[in-house]
């Protein structure tokens, strides 16, 4: 990942980006868990998917930093895509096994945080993946997830797949 793309330090998304699309109608508590934390950015690169978000005052705790919540939330969800994206693994989801988060340094207020990924291995049952999340070229906070490899579905979605139909579109 360049600078650019892991923390470009201004108030916008780097090019390439988009917002990922949320779910809707779940039927869960409208308007869900992912629309109140604002979600988070993808974009391809190298056969990687990359994420990142701008730190706005919803994300900050009382000092205007981050929360650590915020960026475990990003980490959580981007982890397990990053995988079904670089692998066929014909899956909607891939439950979370465990996550560890260290948190590294400070993403202020108004900052890009850039986020990507390292899948080591997937295997019958796991998927094993690292992360690095940056700002202005720094880590900020890395993590390590071990997410549930679900039986593959070739009828049902496959998040893998969608999401790299959706980053071509653009293309």
């Amino acid at each position: 990942m360049t600078s650019t793309e892991a923390g470009n330090g201004s108030c916008a998304r780097p090019p390439g980006f988009r917002a990922l699309p949320l779910p809707k109608g779940l039927g869960v508590g409208e308007p869900g868990f992912h629309e109140a934390s604002g979600g988070f950015d993808v974009a391809a690169r190298d056969g990687k998917l990359l994420a990142g978000f701008v730190v706005e005052p919803r994300h900050c705790n009382h000092v205007g930093v981050c929360h650590g919540g915020m960026i475990a939330t990003v980490f959580d969800g981007y982890l397990a895509m990053a995988a079904m994206f670089a692998n066929h693994l014909q899956v909607p989801i891939m439950p979370t096994m465990s996550l560890t988060v260290d948190f590294l340094a400070p993403g202020l207020l108004g900052k890009w945080i850039g986020f990507s990924a390292d899948v080591l291995r997937v295997t019958r049952t796991v998927a094993f993946v690292q992360g690095l999340a940056m700002v202005d070229g720094e880590p900020i906070a890395r993590a390590s997830g071990l997410y549930r490899r679900l039986a593959a579905d070739p009828d049902g979605p496959d998040t893998g797949q969608l999401l790299r139909e959706f980053l071509q579109a653009d293309d």
